[in-house]
């Protein structure tokens, strides 16, 4: 299978996706788009969509956590793509690259944390030995930079 030359996917660092230069707006769009999205092992992005794959690029990270909220022991990630997903719990990390914070929802470090939603996570920040940590119920996340 190779890749296609057209269309232009482009997601910015804000999570946006662009079609040939043209702001993909659209839910039900975005939703097909994301849930076709793909990552092979060099890296690259990719949609795997009716047999065929269209390469997409990615300034920063292909998702963008706009909001957090919490429903009962989970945390809820609102993304950029209209999308909620859970914050996995349990041990994990929140990294920190050029003072923007990062977590790994699909694949590793593959989404941007808003300046809104790791203000909320650092309300439960503590310190243990040296290293930073977030700790929400029974689960943790150490911040790693």
């Amino acid at each position: 299978m190779e890749y296609l030359s057209n269309p232009d996917f482009y997601i910015n660092n804000e999570g946006e996706w662009y079609v040939d230069g043209i702001l993909a707006s659209r839910k039900e769009i975005l939703l097909l788009y994301v849930s076709h999205l793909k990552k092979d092992e060099e890296g690259v992005f990719y949609i795997d969509y009716q047999n065929k794959k269209h390469f997409v690029r990615v300034e920063d990270v292909p998702f963008y956590a706009v909001s957090l909220s919490e429903e009962g022991s989970d945390l809820r990630l609102q993304l950029h793509d209209t999308r909620e997903v859970s914050l996995p719990l349990g041990n994990g990390n929140i990294m920190i690259k050029n003072k923007i914070p990062y977590v790994s929802l699909f694949w590793e470090a593959d989404t941007k944390l808003s300046r809104a939603c790791f203000s909320l996570l650092c309300k439960n920040l503590t310190e243990r030995d040296g290293c930073y940590f977030i700790k929400y119920g029974e689960s943790e996340w150490q911040i790693e930079e």
